[in-house]
């Protein structure tokens, strides 16, 4: 058991962006665990993930499921105002509803909110409100099976927005959930890596450890970031030479040391924080920068049971199916399409596609075995026709 919240699930509904307006995703362990390594145990049977995947072609709403998971978790976990939050927001609209359910030490919520919208000219951007927000709660000691942790529909609520006393709506900001009046036993850590998912800069200040360096190159010798009247100077030293370089240009920085270094270094410095308090990390197109072994090594990062205590757990995207053969689990596997129909996002879950466990994951992906994980034939053929054309 943990003293840190734990997201159980997230889901919207009413969310055009999304076939028949409906997103759901998870982190509880719904196959059977085998092994409790690769999953952090809330109590006797519950499990959440240490590492959760979205895989799918390119535009196929990959980094639109991301922002949004972004957006529930700063709610929940930041008490984050609904029109500041970092992303997500641009999705939303009147009549969508946000639904979360978090453990927190030994209870379990659910926060069911209806988002409204208003602009009060044209000069104004729209702005978010909480239309209404119903809070339900019942005992983690009460949950029998998997089944159970997720279903509060035979509870009572304990809060409802609109019956809030008038003294409390008063001071309760409108873009602002009632969440913020639960007590939260210890702050849970957020980080985001969206931000440089194509810019690639060094965000750690200070000296990077040489034991990380040395991971991620191992001609590298010191790292070193200091700040001084609003600029930054870095300093590279490699290995058997005993010169300094110091550089005042971030993307000068990039001649020297590689981008996956970089972008590596970024990373654990955000793990380390993660790590502590059981929280997120969350990165976009996991593999761009990366070669495949430093993929590997940051995602055992997060299962290695002696590393990981608190069930932190990395959320990623990638567009390259052979990393899901690094994933020991199934039911952490999502695969973002278009929908035949509408060509709006969906959102599957690999597990309940796919049964077999024999088969390699990356295969049943590169097939397109699920129908809309990589590119037909017939277009790569039309693309080859046209190609040929121009031959001529």
């Amino acid at each position: 058991m943990t003293n840190f919240v734990k997201i159980l699930r997230i889901r919207y509904e009413n969310i055009p962006l999304f076939y028949n307006g409906y997103f759901e995703f998870s982190f509880m362990a719904e196959d059977r665990v085998s092994d409790p390594t690769q999953v952090f145990q809330l109590r006797k049977n519950l499990y959440t993930q240490k590492l959760t995947a979205l895989v799918g072609i390119n535009a196929s709403g990959k980094t639109s499921a991301l922002k949004l998971i972004d957006l529930a978790m700063e709610i929940v976990l930041y008490r984050a105002n609904l029109n500041r939050t970092t992303y997500g927001k641009e999705v939303l609209s009147a009549g969508t509803k946000i639904i979360i359910d978090f453990c927190d030490n030994n209870t379990c919520y659910e926060l069911c909110s209806t988002i409204g919208t208003r602009k009060s000219s044209q000069n104004i951007e729209v702005q978010l409100y909480f239309q209404e927000e119903i809070l339900f709660e019942k005992a983690l000691t009460s949950i029998k099976s998997k089944k159970d942790i997720l279903d509060f529909s035979h509870v009572k609520s304990i809060y409802k927005r609109s019956d809030l006393p008038k003294e409390v709506q008063r001071y309760l900001r409108d873009d602002d959930s009632m969440v913020i009046g639960i007590p939260q036993n210890s702050p849970v850590i957020l980080r985001s890596l969206m931000e440089a998912t194509n810019i690639n800069y060094l965000l750690q200040k200070g000296t990077t450890a040489k034991e990380i360096l040395h991971a991620l190159d191992a001609n590298l010798d010191e790292l070193t970031v200091t700040e001084s009247d609003d600029s930054f100077t870095y300093t590279v030293k490699f290995k058997n030479s005993s010169q300094k370089l110091n550089i005042n240009d971030p993307w000068k920085l990039a001649s020297l040391v590689s981008s996956g270094t970089i972008k590596g270094q970024n990373m654990i410095s955000y793990i380390e924080d993660v790590l502590q308090t059981g929280g997120y990390l969350i990165v976009d197109e996991l593999e761009n920068h990366m070669n495949k072994e430093l993929v590997r090594m940051i995602m055992n990062i997060f299962k290695n049971n002696r590393i990981n205590k608190n069930g932190a757990c990395l959320i990623f995207s990638t567009h390259y199916a052979e990393i899901l053969d690094f994933m020991d689990r199934k039911d952490n596997i999502y695969i973002t399409r278009r929908n035949q129909i509408d060509s709006s996002s969906e959102l599957l879950n690999y597990a309940s596609e796919v049964k077999r466990n024999d088969v390699k994951k990356s295969d049943v992906i590169l097939s397109n075995y699920i129908e809309g994980t990589a590119p037909s034939y017939e277009s790569i053929r039309a693309l080859e026709d046209y190609l040929c054309s121009k031959m001529d």
